[in-house]
């Protein structure tokens, strides 16, 4: 009898793999385009919470979560496999991202075939400055 909801649940797993094939992520200078110079506003998945980040043309990430203004540092940089990593200050191991455009002009940001983070829009420069 559970069987047949064991292979259901297997093949909507494996199709969900199957839709962040890294072939479909944006490439390396796709990713720099996306965000060097850029405010960048998103969505955490996980909660719905909103934040914005500024990406600098030197590397250097700010963001600032919406709701209680709480402020983080770091580094951004793209990888040897075009993800998008990110390194915030006190952490030793950065968090990497594909990158994959979506057919309402966001960007979903996926770890480990989990959707992590949306980004919303990409703004020229650091107008809120950050």
């Amino acid at each position: 009898m559970r069987l047949p909801g064991l292979c259901a649940s297997a093949m909507l797993l494996s199709s969900a793999v199957f839709a962040f094939d890294d072939s479909d992520s944006l490439d390396r200078d796709a990713v720099i385009e996306l965000v060097s110079n850029k405010t960048i506003e998103c969505r955490k998945e996980k909660d719905q919470s909103l934040c914005s980040n500024f990406f600098s043309d030197e590397g250097v990430v700010v963001q600032v979560l919406r709701e209680d203004g709480e402020r983080k540092d770091g580094v951004w940089f793209v990888d040897d496999q075009e993800r998008l990593c990110i390194l915030w200050k006190g952490r030793i191991k950065p968090l990497c991202f594909s990158v994959y455009h979506q057919p309402d002009d966001t960007w979903h940001l996926i770890k480990n075939d989990k959707h992590i983070t949306t980004i919303l829009h990409a703004e020229d420069g650091n107008p809120g400055n950050l």
